[in-house]
């Protein structure tokens, strides 16, 4: 069958996600009227009805939300490669970079003018993507990832290890809370990331049972710079890996607790790049990884 326009499936997308004809028009600077007689057109042409009225709101019905969840990711993709195109047009390259959120804000962005002024024709756009994905089936030509090992198949390197964790908290929580022993950190609030529930546990104890059940207690945050965050205004102590607090230790936004942990001295994951490889006279990606690899040499020295 004959596919519907795109200016259509914009309209419905919008319109879907604002949950009102009128934003979705003042979105696509278009009138409402014209959003409307979009919709009907395409919900005439297919058949199905997308939304219902409640009160002063459009809800999509479960038709309607069915094809919109199918077809943002398509628009979604023809947002990027026209952008891209459009880049390309003006004479620069373009990376799509997946990178895990944490590493991107507080390692890579602050270095990224280094790799500007070496390759000012390439731009890096950066996705936060902490899971991993088959080349193959995405648009990334790298990507940074933290791991035991790197992805196999593909062109890669090891950047950085991420190193022991260690305790830190606010300057004006450590003068407060009178924090002289490795114990006392089981009557303040222990800040914990999501993904890692064990951190607290290893570092007090291997083995001991009711110390990992009091270090399990308290809030957790979906992100390494929410937990950062929390410590520096107070809420409790976190234990991260230094590399990713290196620079809020510097400013004394948060200082780092002299107690060594049951497991600091274990090594823990790294961070690695992959990337895909481009065909003959594309060598971005590769040109991106040198970079990468001299930066974490200078990080090292």
């Amino acid at each position: 069958m004959r596919l519907p326009s795109l200016i259509a499936l914009q309209m419905l997308e919008c319109a879907a996600r604002l949950g009102s004809f009128t934003r979705a028009a003042a979105e696509l600077n278009v009138t409402e009227s014209a959003i409307s007689r979009q919709i009907q057109a395409l919900e005439a042409r297919l058949g199905v009805r997308f939304f219902e009225r409640v009160r002063q709101r459009v809800v999509l019905t479960a038709d309607g939300d069915r094809y919109v969840r199918e077809i943002r990711e398509e628009l979604k993709a023809i947002e990027r490669a026209t952008k891209d195109l459009a880049s390309r047009a003006g004479g620069m390259d373009v990376i799509e970079l997946a990178v895990v959120p944490t590493f991107a804000t507080q390692w890579l962005i602050p270095r990224l003018a280094s790799f500007r002024a070496e390759h000012p024709r390439i731009v890096v756009n950066i996705h936060a993507r902490p899971e991993p994905f088959h080349f193959a089936e995405s648009l990334f030509d790298a990507a940074i990832y933290f791991g035991d090992r790197p992805w196999e198949g593909h062109p890669h390197a090891r950047l950085l290890d991420e190193g022991p964790s260690i305790p830190v908290c606010s300057p004006l929580l450590l003068e407060q809370a009178r924090l002289r022993e490795r114990d006392d950190l089981l009557r303040q609030p222990l800040l914990h990331l999501a993904s890692r529930p064990d951190a607290w546990p290893d570092w007090f104890s291997a083995d001991d049972e009711d110390i990992r059940r009091k270090a399990r207690l308290g809030p957790r945050y979906d992100l390494f710079t929410m937990v950062t965050g929390a410590a520096i205004c107070g809420l409790g102590v976190a234990v991260l890996p230094g590399m990713m607090v290196h620079s809020e230790m510097e400013s004394g936004q948060l200082v780092a607790l002299p107690f060594q942990g049951a497991r600091e001295a274990q090594d823990g994951g790294a961070y690695f790049v992959s990337y895909r490889e481009g065909k003959p006279g594309d060598d971005k990606a590769q040109l991106f990884a040198d970079w990468l690899l001299r930066q974490c040499g200078a990080d090292a020295s």
